[in-house]
């Protein structure tokens, strides 16, 4: 009746695990992410995505993320409901795997429909949208974005400045979606000066 908890492996390459998430299509299918992207004083690099297709028992560094710079800090992943499609948000973009992590695509980041390459949090909205909010400390967010597909060149901007949510005065922006109405998001930004007037 107790939770038995034992360690997957002692001797992992990294142990800064900041993101784990299981396929809702498959439980047995799982990544978990390194690297503390919101750099803290002693903030460890991280080495990339690891994955379990056999419920967590063993875990396999993915090789596409394993020596790529934009993989060093995970912030957040997330598996599509509908598609499968695995996102990365890192301080390095906002990446998609179409492959089970075989091949990762930048979908969003600087140069890519953002001003901003950090990528804080990435969420799965009820109507299946895909919101992703920017930031982190020190270096300033672009805001939150939205796309209906998740594709490259499809997220468009929601803090429009008109709508109640400026477009500057903050750094990091973590979002949570409502399961209950895909109308609605949650954004808590650290601001350095933000006013709802």
């Amino acid at each position: 009746a107790s939770p038995n908890w034992m360690p997957v492996n002692d001797l992992m390459g990294n142990l800064a695990v900041t993101s784990i998430v299981y396929d809702p299509s498959n439980t047995q299918v799982m990544y978990f992410g390194t690297g503390e992207g919101v750099y803290n004083a002693d903030a460890i690099r991280g080495l990339g995505i690891w994955k379990s297709t056999d419920g967590g028992a063993t875990f396999t560094q993915l090789a596409a993320t394993a020596s790529n710079g934009n993989f060093q800090y995970i912030n957040k992943i997330v598996v599509h409901p509908a598609t499968g499609d695995v996102y990365a948000a890192t301080n390095g973009g906002l990446y998609r795997s179409q492959n089970g992590g075989t091949t990762w695509t930048e979908v969003l980041g600087a140069g890519n429909g953002c001003t901003v390459d950090f990528i804080a949090d990435v969420e799965i909205a009820a109507d299946n949208s895909v919101f992703a909010g920017t930031g982190r400390v020190s270096s300033g967010a672009d805001g939150v974005y939205k796309s209906a597909n998740g594709n490259a060149g499809t997220y468009t901007k929601q803090n429009t400045g008109a709508n109640g949510f400026p477009t500057t005065g903050f750094e990091r922006v973590e979002i949570a979606c409502a399961p209950s109405s895909a109308a609605t998001i949650y954004a808590l930004t650290q601001a350095t000066a933000f006013t709802i007037g």
